[in-house]
């Protein structure tokens, strides 16, 4: 949910609620704003609505759709789906638009090389003890328990970023 603007690099201004650009609806579920006349103007990385998140949906040249919470997808996007909605209403939004055009949904999400959870890179917070180097091959919980030193030695090649 994105005021576009083609003038801008890659088209996008600011994040901000699209809520009453359809008379008044919210622009995601088509229903009242949930903040009601202020929402027009509330943005999304203010997380005030519990539609707003980190999660965007992009369909891809190649026709796959993709639900990221890493911001701009590396592959050239044919289309923004979703930008700055929660992850219910992104994979909604990408589940709907899977079945009808009979494709496939891709995901930025990763797998615990130590316990197997499936993880966003969002859920890891800010703090900076945790090894940034293990940030995309551990789970939030998992990467607590692990020194710089005990994520270099398991990820071996994986740990150095080329770059």
């Amino acid at each position: 949910m994105a005021i576009r603007d083609d003038s801008t690099p890659r088209g996008w201004l600011r994040s901000m609620c699209l809520n009453f650009v359809l008379g008044g609806n919210c622009h995601a579920t088509g229903g009242k704003c949930i903040l009601g006349a202020r929402g027009a103007s509330v943005k999304n990385n203010a997380l005030e609505c519990d539609l707003q998140g980190r999660y965007d949906v992009w369909l891809l040249q190649d026709g796959k759709l993709l639900v990221t919470d890493l911001g701009f997808p590396s592959e050239e996007p044919k289309q923004c789906l979703a930008l700055g909605v929660n992850q219910r209403l992104a994979d909604r939004i990408a589940g709907e638009k899977s079945q009808k055009l009979g494709t496939p949904v891709l995901t930025t999400q990763h797998k615990c090389f130590q316990c197997g959870t499936r993880f966003w890179m969002s859920q890891h917070d800010g703090s900076s003890g945790a090894p940034e180097t293990g940030k995309g091959y551990f789970c939030p919980t998992c990467i607590r328990q692990e020194t710089e030193q005990s994520v270099s030695g398991r990820l071996g090649i994986l740990g150095y970023w080329c770059g």
